[in-house]
């Protein structure tokens, strides 16, 4: 039943942003229309290989984390499940995301249920981390440039990146944290909780593991972000690349509210933070060229999913796969 809510929801969400966005773009379309028929689709060819290499690099930041919690799962397979999550995020429109699919297939290779989804929540949470990282360094070298708006939300995104990472690292915030988690009775949430974060916690053990898991995450999102210029320039426009550098993690941390793989929310994000730089009907061609690029590669998924019966996951299980939910 909660799956069924979480569906629903998400595809509320979604639908209704998409709804709103095309609405608000109706009198664009013929602009649209014409910036996407002038694509360079060798540039936009270019971009959709690098996003595929871009997802098969960012899988070995995944390997380290399930080895860190010691999972030992092949580099080739963890690859396919990068594949498989863009598959589900983007294409089944069910509570099963990319990461709970990543996560239940270790546990079931391991029978570490908990570490799995520790390992994977630790991967998007340093994903994250790295893109704000890449943001504040984009907004000390493009200052003079922003307007007052654009530094703001960027300041603020940075400070809320360190202040998380404080306070699952700090070990003075986890004593108090897991105070208040004590307190928590009701369906033994309290308990679930703290046991969660102190799987987290124990990171600040592993100094070297998280300085390696963002090196590499920072050198995946920069070529994520070069795959983002790529786009811009298949559609002709004359968007500088420290604009990308500086809007993109915005984007992308938008995109992690709950939606169906950040449909609507992504595009309306793009619309909104792009279109002062290179205009509505380009900022709206560069959403649907981003989003045909993530369908493209979870073609990728769809096709390892079907054809390797290992990566199957009954209907039954859904419930079940959903109170593990990590994003």
């Amino acid at each position: 039943m909660k799956a069924k809510i979480s569906t629903i929801l998400r595809v509320f969400i979604s639908g209704g942003l998409v709804a709103i966005l095309l609405w608000s773009m109706r009198s664009h379309f013929p602009g649209i229309a014409n910036t996407l028929s002038r694509t360079n689709i060798f540039i936009f060819s270019l971009a959709v290989l690098m996003f595929i290499f871009i997802v098969t690099i960012v899988s070995s930041r995944l390997k380290l984390l399930f080895v860190g919690e010691g999972i030992h799962i092949p580099l080739g397979r963890v690859i396919q499940l990068s594949f498989i999550g863009y598959f589900f995020n983007n294409f089944m429109p069910t509570a099963v995301g990319g990461d709970i699919v990543k996560a239940y297939y270790a546990s079931k290779q391991t029978k570490e249920t908990a570490k799995s989804f520790i390992a994977v929540f630790m991967d998007r949470f340093i994903g994250l981390f790295s893109f704000i990282c890449i943001a504040a360094f984009a907004l000390f070298i493009s200052w003079k440039n922003l307007n007052n708006e654009l530094k703001a939300l960027i300041l603020i995104s940075t400070l809320c990146g360190i202040a998380s990472f404080i306070i699952i690292l700090n070990q003075a915030i986890a004593k108090f944290i897991l105070k208040a988690f004590s307190k928590l009775k009701l369906w033994n949430i309290g308990q679930r909780l703290s046991k969660v974060y102190m799987a987290v916690h124990e990171y600040r053990n592993r100094k070297a593991l998280i300085f390696a898991v963002i090196g590499i995450s920072i050198i995946c999102q920069s070529f994520y972000f070069s795959m983002i210029y790529l786009l811009a320039r298949a559609l002709g426009t004359d968007l500088r690349p420290t604009t990308v550098f500086l809007i993109m993690p915005i984007v992308s941390v938008i995109s992690m509210l709950p939606s169906l793989g950040g449909l609507g929310i992504r595009e309306g994000a793009i619309v909104a933070l792009f279109g002062p730089f290179i205009g509505s009907d380009n900022a709206f061609s560069l959403s649907i060229l981003l989003l045909a690029t993530l369908l493209i590669t979870s073609l990728v998924g769809a096709v390892i999913y079907i054809s390797a019966s290992q990566f199957k996951i009954k209907q039954s299980e859904i419930s079940a796969l959903d109170a593990y939910r990590v994003g």
